[in-house]
């Protein structure tokens, strides 16, 4: 699992590539929380454009981060949302509490 993280302000961007599964949760939820720990940021946004493939750890993962993020009083966003990926993440509820910005075709 790839992904880069860079700063505007307040807000944390992390942009993920590849899939997010069993496998590379472990070590996605690891970095993100470091991040999350470290850096203290007012908003996150997950940048999924190229991530190909969520399943239920990667759903986990999510929510994690959400109720890291808000227990710290900051807000979780993904961005750029494929299209495959949309459809699990909306069947799962996931958009009742983490904001979803430019759902890509």
């Amino acid at each position: 699992m790839d992904f880069e993280s860079s700063w505007n302000g307040a807000v944390l961007t992390v942009s993920v590539e590849g899939e997010i599964d069993e496998f590379s949760s472990r070590s996605l939820r690891a970095e993100l929380d470091g991040l999350i720990e470290n850096s203290r940021p007012r908003r996150m946004v997950l940048d999924m454009s190229k991530v190909s493939f969520v399943d239920s750890t990667g759903l986990g993962l999510i929510f994690g981060r959400y109720k890291k993020l808000n227990a710290m009083g900051a807000e979780l966003a993904l961005r750029n949302v494929p299209r495959q990926v949309d459809r699990v993440l909306a069947m799962s509820g996931v958009y009742s509490f983490v904001e979803k910005t430019d759902v890509k075709k």
